[in-house]
């Protein structure tokens, strides 16, 4: 039950990840705005009862705060930025030096940190399927700010979702075809990131299912020793004190072998 609970807040985190951006990928009407409004307050809270009960639970409110302050940010609600820009003078300065944008990434970070903690203790039992998740967030992260960054600048080829999605899959997977490429600053340097996270993930995926052969190797392996102790112990009584001796040290090899792949999950 508590991971199903983790997975609906990771999910309900990285919606609202998009839903905190969708206004500057395309033009929203006043009552789709008011549904964006009213889900992020969902998801706020929703954010917020889980803050706080793994604040209670670790023990230590003050401390948690500390190490985990940086949380509190993806509890404000996107309807503050509305609110923000309204205001003739604070709106005109936000927007003038570009800060609306830095404040929604900024709010929408912590969302996605949650998103990811909770992947690891959800999907934690199969690496492979952990790291599809990550790739697919790195992919839609990166497409969606690579978007709000060059989509309005003039003479950018990134002009359209779809080219933000390419741009991203081509960079992530390191094909870089050169067709696509951003022209900003920040866009190049979120591309190097991008660059650096799809080598990592390569590099895991291909250690990963390396470790995976292994482990399903030595998997069959065991079984073939545990069919084999079956056969003996059934027909203990008839095997020699030489056998009897052989057999306890095949059980205790497998036993440790069993112990060290449970520390290793551990």
């Amino acid at each position: 039950m508590r991971r199903l609970v983790e997975a609906i807040v990771a999910l309900l985190a990285v919606i609202s990840l998009f839903t905190l951006l969708l206004d500057y990928i395309i033009p929203l009407s006043p009552d789709e705005l008011a549904l964006i409004y009213v889900f992020d307050f969902v998801v706020v809270a929703v954010l917020g009862a889980d803050f706080y009960l793994r604040a209670r639970r670790s023990g230590n409110i003050r401390r948690y705060l500390s190490a985990n302050w940086y949380e509190l940010l993806a509890l404000t609600p996107a309807y503050l930025f509305y609110v923000l820009e309204g205001q003739p003078f604070i709106g005109a300065v936000l927007r003038g030096l570009r800060l609306v944008r830095v404040v929604r990434l900024a709010v929408a970070l912590p969302r996605v940190v949650r998103a990811f903690n909770i992947l690891t203790y959800v999907l934690r039992a199969s690496r492979l399927l952990y790291l599809m998740a990550i790739s697919a967030v790195v992919v839609s992260v990166g497409a969606v700010t690579v978007y709000i960054l060059e989509a309005h600048v003039p003479g950018s080829k990134i002009v359209t979702m779809s080219d933000a999605l390419w741009w991203a899959l081509a960079t992530v997977t390191t094909v870089g075809y050169g067709d696509v490429v951003p022209v900003t600053p920040e866009g190049r340097i979120l591309g190097s990131v991008i660059m650096l996270s799809g080598i990592s993930i390569i590099g895991i995926f291909i250690s990963t299912l390396g470790a995976t052969m292994v482990a399903r190797h030595m998997e069959e392996r065991d079984n073939t020793i545990k069919d084999f102790l079956k056969k003996k112990i059934d027909m203990v009584e008839n095997l020699s004190e030489e056998e009897l001796e052989t057999l306890v040290e095949m059980i205790k090899a497998l036993n440790r072998r069993n112990s060290h792949t449970r520390m290793g999950r551990e």
